[in-house]
């Protein structure tokens, strides 16, 4: 996150004091389109924080390897598939050599489609369990792209509409108390600039609202950066060799195109929008992710 004014750091809590193990964790959803770089963002929210002194747990939903190696050390790296989250809440419930069996046979992921939402439960009440441990101050979960984690943040309220009562309908009360608690959790929403993602997320964030989660913080990732852009004459580009000319003058009409539709996002929201640069590399490593994560929250609670 850079090139855009800073922002509060995500992680802080609503009074801008940091978040603590002991009164558990902060957990910050990272939501967006797919393709935007949401995995991006959860690591460098991960080198923020733990710049700031804090702990910092990073869950990835079925595993997302690139996080470990994003991610700086003395950052712990988790992956939770449903699979999994549904035989640990079957243990957690006693019913260990049920799930074993279960896990075991391959039918464990049957027996979740057969209930509606309760993937979705078991994997948010991991979450829940992991910001309750007492062992990090800030949970960041890369969540699924926007289609999946709006049904997902829905499926709480859908299960206590079904669930009378029992253990399902307890998780689900608990998760709920942890989600629409803004000291406790929040939603980082990412997008690019560019017309399609921000409608999704503009679309997102009202879903987020309706769903009682607090906004924690927006992004737009992936920002042509504004020093390539200006300072360049006509007649300093005329005696460019022609491709690169011709490269300097697309990228300054990407970067037209896209103002737009930053306004529209910055426009729905009722907080500021932290740009991240994009950088001339082809693949990002720690290092890049490290100095994007100094220049978004310098000033900011790190």
């Amino acid at each position: 996150m850079s090139a855009g004014p800073h922002t509060v750091a995500p992680w802080l809590l609503p009074d801008g004091t940091l978040p603590t193990a002991e009164h558990g964790a902060r957990v910050l959803l990272v939501l967006g389109k797919g393709g935007v770089g949401r995995t991006t963002i959860t690591s460098l929210l991960a080198h923020g924080a733990h710049a700031a002194g804090l702990k910092v747990l990073v869950v990835a939903i079925d595993g997302k390897s690139s996080l470990h190696r994003l991610c700086p050390d003395g950052v712990d790296v988790r992956s939770v598939s449903a699979g999994s989250a549904l035989e640990d809440y079957l243990l957690d419930q006693g019913f260990g050599a049920f799930a074993r069996r279960l896990a075991q046979s391959g039918v464990i992921e049957v027996v979740g489609a057969a209930a509606p939402g309760i993937h979705d439960l078991v994997v948010l009440g991991k979450v829940k369990q992991f910001a309750n441990a007492g062992q990090h101050d800030v949970v960041i979960l890369d969540a699924p792209a926007t289609g999946h984690a709006t049904s997902m943040l829905s499926s709480v309220a859908g299960l206590l509409d079904i669930v009378e009562g029992g253990p399902i309908r307890e998780q689900a009360l608990d998760v709920e108390r942890l989600l629409m608690n803004a000291d406790r959790c929040g939603a980082v929403v990412v997008t690019t600039a560019e017309t399609t993602p921000v409608n999704e997320s503009i679309e997102l964030m009202s879903a987020i609202r309706e769903v009682g989660v607090a906004l924690a913080g927006a992004v737009v990732n992936a920002v042509e950066p504004d020093e390539l852009l200006t300072g360049l004459s006509d007649k300093e580009l005329a005696g460019l060799p022609s491709a690169a000319a011709d490269t300097i003058r697309a990228a300054i009409d990407r970067h037209k195109n896209s103002s737009a539709d930053v306004e529209r996002f910055v426009g729905a929201l009722d907080l500021e929008v932290t740009q991240v640069v994009k950088l001339p590399t082809a693949e990002l490593g720690r290092d890049h992710i490290s100095d994007l994560a100094v220049a978004a929250f310098e000033g900011s609670g790190s």
